[in-house]
């Protein structure tokens, strides 16, 4: 059993995200859950994520606060707001921005790790 106590995660700038989106690491390979990514991530206003496909990883989003669009091929799918869920199976392109005023903050489940 593991144990990640608040100050402990890191916080990093996902790569292909805009400067200004931060998650914070709960768990993944690097401290020892080989089998799933978990981390906590905050889109701040106006901000998002370039298109990408992960070939081999399953995503879940648990929207915790405010409000996110959820686009493919630069076309809005569904917009997701607090107590909303998305699932993002392997090999589906996906985009996510916060287009409003507020920051988004968001729990996202990645299985197997990408």
């Amino acid at each position: 059993m593991q144990i990640v106590r608040k100050g402990e995660r890191g916080t990093y700038a996902p790569p292909g995200h805009d400067a200004a989106v931060t998650a914070e690491k709960l768990f993944d390979p690097t401290n020892g859950c080989s089998k799933v990514d978990v981390h906590i991530t905050t889109f701040a206003p106006h901000t998002g994520m370039e298109e990408e496909i992960h070939p081999f990883s399953d995503h879940v989003l648990y929207m915790l606060e405010g409000e996110l669009e959820a686009r493919q091929g630069g076309k809005t799918v569904s917009r997701i707001g607090k107590g909303d869920s998305l699932h993002i199976p392997a090999g589906e392109s996906h985009q996510i921005v916060n287009p409003s005023s507020k920051p988004a903050t968001f729990v996202a489940v990645t299985v197997p790790p990408a």
